[in-house]
């Protein structure tokens, strides 16, 4: 085991994270993946290490409680004196506000080898491979409660590079992001804890992780992803619009792969919704529509829960909004042969943009 531990001094307090993903387009996604590809991959070279972003997404719906958590690492040498060492959760509950909180820490430990990641009390590693244990806890921004949790993720589809080489995304020259949908769709058990009151997980996961050399602060991000395990189908869906537009929609359905991506995917808004929080308007409900020629895809996302954080940048960079959800995706895959299957299922999404004014 190659592992690697930091120490540092605490920076700002911070948020979530964008999401943007790229597919090979044509049936089949994109290059499958190894257990090492979901490790850490900081690598100084001394040039733009301040740009250097690197997170690692999960999230767990059951019934009426659903789970997300961040582990961020962003500018690790601090030289932009921005630095984020963080782990960020948000569970939402039916009938309860969301339970949210941000941890910044002084260090991090990481495994080059294998998916391990740790910062303070919270982090991931491999148990039993190929399922990880997610871990942690954050003290409520609100009423001061500890959100702990402790979860195993045991996948069930194969995971697959979305972005399997440097991708250019912002408008910063030479800036670049990979991007691995680690596990398309898990089995997730486990228990999450908010104050006094804990409840046992069982439920359906998803865990994705990208890293690279861009500006947190610089594209707007649309993202959303669902599964339904029953019918042996799940979805991961991005758009990213920076200096270049791009797009991904990456489907599998018993066990086929069914890729779409950039200029074979359109998306609608056709509602908006005011934060009172932040004080900023968001999309809450969209339409995607998606050809590759062999399959099409037209699908809703509708927004049932938000909550929404800052990610703070000093002047003159923008700060960043943060709107992460839960929804009901529903849509029609389509066959070229005339095959079909519709589906109507809750599931996540969010909404990233830069802090205008």
């Amino acid at each position: 085991m190659q592992l690697i531990c930091y120490r540092h001094h605490a920076s700002m307090t911070a948020t979530m994270i964008v999401i943007v993903a790229f597919l090979l387009s044509g049936i089949g996604l994109a290059v499958e993946a190894s257990p090492k590809d979901d490790a850490y991959h900081y690598m100084p070279n001394g040039v733009d290490d301040q740009l250097y972003n690197e997170w690692w997404y999960f999230d767990v719906a059951d019934n009426d409680s659903q789970f997300q958590v961040v582990y961020l690492l962003s500018d690790p040498d601090n030289i932009s004196s921005e630095r984020k060492i963080q782990v960020q959760a948000v569970a939402m509950q039916d009938g309860r506000p969301p339970a949210m909180g941000v941890h910044q820490s002084r260090g991090y430990g990481g495994d080059r080898n294998s998916p391990m990641f740790d910062i303070d009390k919270s982090g991931f590693s491999t148990e039993e491979e190929p399922n990880l244990r997610v871990r942690g806890e954050v003290e409520d921004s609100a009423t001061g409660e500890t959100i702990r949790w402790d979860l195993v993720y045991q996948p069930t589809a194969s995971p697959w590079y979305a972005i399997p080489v440097q991708a250019h995304i912002g408008h910063l020259k030479g800036d670049w992001i990979k991007w691995l949908v680690y596990m398309p769709t898990a089995q997730v058990n486990g228990t999450l804890t908010i104050g006094n009151r804990t409840k046992n997980l069982q439920g359906t996961g998803y865990h994705e992780h990208a890293w690279g050399r861009f500006a947190l602060s610089d594209p707007q991000i649309t993202r959303a992803s669902v599964s339904v395990p029953l019918d042996g189908f799940c979805l991961a869906f991005a758009e990213i619009s920076g200096e270049q537009r791009a797009a991904f929609l990456g489907i599998e359905k018993d066990g086929k792969s069914i890729a779409f991506r950039d200029m074979q995917i359109k998306i609608n808004y056709s509602n908006y919704a005011f934060d009172n929080k932040t004080g900023a308007v968001f999309p809450d409900a969209y339409h995607v529509a998606a050809d590759n020629g062999d399959y099409s895809l037209d699908l809703v996302v509708d927004v049932q829960k938000n909550a929404a954080t800052i990610l703070d940048y000093r002047p003159p960079l923008p700060s960043v909004l943060v709107f992460q959800q839960v929804s009901i995706l529903q849509g029609t895959l389509k066959s070229k042969s005339g095959e079909k299957f519709s589906f109507q299922k809750q599931g996540f999404s969010g909404f990233t943009t830069p802090e205008i004014g």
